[in-house]
């Protein structure tokens, strides 16, 4: 122990074992002492009038809370991590990051609880009383996001490419739909669109695809990560083929440049939005992560309107 262990903080473990459980103590440590609420907040200034009406104020609810303790544990499974890392080692010159977390089952996603939804809906004139109609998760990975708050409608439909994530998404009790075909032959009460836009090739094609999938009075509820910076999976650049036009330095004009193209480019008027972390399970570094996202509820314009 000589030398001072922990001497104006210059203690360093020697093994690569102990150096990172002792980083991880040190990240974990900020993560308890950072105001969770920050993560729901807007600066009012930089909102302009129309948007502000339409604001949900959200806050880190109990259900999010058992999300952050459940992925703090987690972390904390030093041979499960090891495990972690290992098989990923391998599997990640054979399967993509998406099939591996999803065959290992971590690596779960959280956006909004159940009491979050049911404001936003809510906030946007949507009854929820149990027989609401279909919902169907686009790109819904092994589900866990949208399971919070699916039951709120009757039906429960989801599309996803990764085979491990299909799976899972079964389990949970969504029925699957064809990646490409899946908005042709029914209509839904709620098209979800969770941190998808960002990810997927043709993302203003999906918008209009919703738009023609959503059953009358339906919505689409819809999150992105903000600042906007796209990168797609499964294409050789990882750039989309079409790029959204959202401009802006901030947060609040980013979301201010979105709403203004879904209205003129994809005719969807906005009912209701909030903003929320989206969550990420953690490892050997940290707890859990987050990004910034921006959630909205859109619906349909029609002719009437």
């Amino acid at each position: 122990m000589a030398g001072g262990s922990g001497l104006n903080g210059l203690y360093r473990p020697r093994s690569a074992l102990a150096r990172a459980l002792y980083e991880k103590q040190r990240n974990d440590r900020q993560l308890q002492q950072f105001d969770k609420n920050e993560w729901y907040r807007v600066e009012e200034s930089r909102v302009i009038p129309e948007l502000k009406q339409k604001f949900v104020q959200l806050d880190p609810d109990e259900e999010t809370k058992e999300f952050l303790s459940s992925s703090i544990d987690k972390s904390t499974w030093v041979w499960t991590q090891i495990w972690y890392l290992l098989a990923k080692a391998v599997l990640k010159h054979f399967w993509s990051v998406t099939d591996i977390n999803g065959w290992l089952g971590r690596g779960s996603m959280f956006v909004l609880s159940e009491a979050h939804a049911r404001s936003l809906l809510t906030k946007a004139g949507v009854v929820l009383n149990g027989s609401t109609g279909a919902l169907v998760d686009l790109g819904a990975g092994d589900g866990e996001v949208s399971r919070r708050f699916a039951h709120l409608f009757s039906d429960r439909y989801a599309t996803e490419i990764s085979s491990s994530m299909r799976k899972a998404l079964s389990s949970k009790g969504f029925k699957l739909l064809d990646t490409d075909e899946w908005w042709r032959s029914r209509r839904f009460s709620c098209v979800c669109m969770l941190n998808l836009l960002d990810r997927c090739s043709r993302p203003r094609s999906m918008l209009l695809q919703a738009r023609a999938a959503l059953a009358p009075a339906g919505v689409l509820l819809l999150a992105l990560v903000l600042p906007y910076k796209p990168y797609v999976e499964v294409t050789a650049d990882h750039k989309p083929e079409e790029r959204l036009p959202i401009e802006g330095a901030t947060f609040e004009e980013q979301v201010a440049s979105f709403v203004k193209f879904m209205r003129t480019e994809v005719s969807f008027e906005l009912a209701a939005w909030a903003r929320a972390p989206y969550l990420c399970e953690g490892d050997f570094a940290q707890a859990y992560y987050w990004l910034d996202d921006s959630v909205f509820v859109f619906r349909p314009i029609t002719q009437d309107t």
